[in-house]
This record gives C-alpha cells, structure tokens and sequence, in this order.
C-alpha cells in the first residue's frame, strides 16, 4: 500500500536523538564499507555497476540544522531550512547542467534533471518542494512512495536544456511551470 500523494512520515524525537549520536560511529564504519566495495568493483571488475548512493556517508547525515527543524516541528522553521536546501539543490543543478543532463532519445530536446530528497522537505510536504521548484522555473512531479523505488517520495524537478528550451517546452513536449500555481503530480 502507498501513502498518498505529497505525504512524508514525521519522526519522533526519540529517533532522530539516537540517529544524531549513533552517526558518529556508523559514518566510519560507512565509508570503510564504501572504500571496500570500491576496492572490491575495480579488483573484481565483475560488472557490478552499484548506485553513487552507496558511497556517499554524507547521505545519512543528521546535521545540526537539520536536527533543529526536525526537532521544533515548526512549520516555520522547517520552511526556512527546506527553502535553504531545495534552492541550493536546484542553483547546483543550473549552474552545473552538464552533470545533471540526461541523454535525450532521438527527436526529443535534452532534459536537466535533478532528485529533491524528502530529508529536504519532509516538515513541509511534497507540494512546497514542488512549489519551491516552480517558482524557480523547473517543472516538477512526486515520484511514487512504493518502497521499491531508489527515492521514495522523493520530488524529480526538471527543465528543458539546448535546443527547444527557449521555447519553454520540457523533454515530454509538455509546457514548463514558470509562472503557474504548484501542482503535485505522481510520478510514473
């Protein structure tokens, strides 16, 4: 069964304490597990393609911002940090477009593409990081919260680059979102 639409689950203070003081033991034991299938890929040479995730221990990573919005609850305060994030995020994408680019299929305009986490705006809802999205000038859509899925809940926002884009057009040939009111809509 899948949450709906726009939905992320709270944490209790309990466990985000214990996340907070646990990271500082398992961040090492992380990135040596990291180091080892990194080692273990190039001496092997098997094929084993694993995702980029896997070797970043930053990704669970509880900072001290982030504790403070998670632990106040606030929608206020958890406004301010996702507004803080969610712009970063989406300034790193522009800035660096060949990075976040993705192949275009022939007759169709290349796509920048970037993966808004809900660590990002989980306080806040998927809408305000759509929202986010939008007024920035990015089209963007909730991906599904199946389990399965690499990022569950997670917002994909995205936006024409190259040729075509002037026209405002996205790689689906859909209209961009510049200008227009946010809109969650479920990923397929």
């Amino acid at each position: 069964m899948t949450k709906p639409v726009g939905t992320s689950h709270r944490r209790g203070r309990t466990s985000l304490l214990v996340q907070f003081v646990a990271q500082w033991v398992y961040l090492p034991l992380w990135a040596a597990a990291s180091l080892a299938l990194g080692v273990l890929v190039v001496l092997a040479s098997a094929g084993l393609n694993p995702p980029k995730g896997w070797f970043n221990p930053l990704r669970g990573l509880l900072s001290w911002s982030r504790l403070k919005a998670e632990w106040s609850r606030d929608p206020e305060v958890w406004r301010a940090y996702a507004d803080d994030r969610l712009r970063g995020r989406l300034r790193k994408a522009e800035n660096n477009q060949a990075l976040y680019a993705g192949h275009p299929s022939e007759g169709k305009q290349r796509e920048v593409s970037v993966v808004l986490p809900v660590r990002f705006f989980r306080g806040v809802g998927a809408a305000h990081a759509v929202g986010v999205a939008q007024s920035l000038g990015w089209s963007a859509e909730v991906l599904p919260s199946d389990r399965g899925q690499w990022h569950p809940g997670a917002v994909r926002a995205f936006r024409g680059w190259g040729p075509g884009a002037a026209e405002g057009k996205t790689e689906r040939g859909m209209p961009s979102c510049r200008g227009a009111a946010p809109q969650v809509t479920k990923g397929t």
